[in-house]
């Protein structure tokens, strides 16, 4: 039994990548918004990254956005096309410690190194 498979949705969350490596992707698009519950109960539009050939997006938080920033320019229409690695990261949010997080290395990392 698969997590995702489980509870469907839009979003990629944390659990679904694995624990112990990256996972290369190409974006494909960006959506403008998307409406994201936060942990206080307010609704905000934050953008949405889509990659090739997968079914879920990310929703864009200023951490990952700057990651990819820095490799590929300030802006997001140039980042279709480019490579990057998601990753399962442990981070302290929402007033709790050790909580999954979605993060993103702004390229791929070169072939024969980690």
């Amino acid at each position: 039994m698969n997590y995702a498979e489980q509870y469907p949705g839009n979003f990629l969350e944390a659990l679904m990548l694995p624990q112990d490596r990256p996972v290369e992707v190409e974006i494909e698009r960006i959506e403008a918004a998307g409406k994201v519950k936060c942990a206080d109960g307010r609704v905000i539009d934050k953008p949405v990254l889509f990659f090739k050939g997968k079914d879920r997006g990310l929703v864009l938080n200023k951490t990952n956005a700057r990651a990819i920033a820095r490799k590929n320019g300030p802006s997001m229409d140039g980042w279709i096309g480019k490579t990057v690695q998601l990753y399962q990261a442990r981070v302290d949010a929402f007033g709790e410690r050790d909580v999954p997080a979605v993060r993103v290395w702004g390229a791929p990392v070169k072939k024969g190194r980690r």
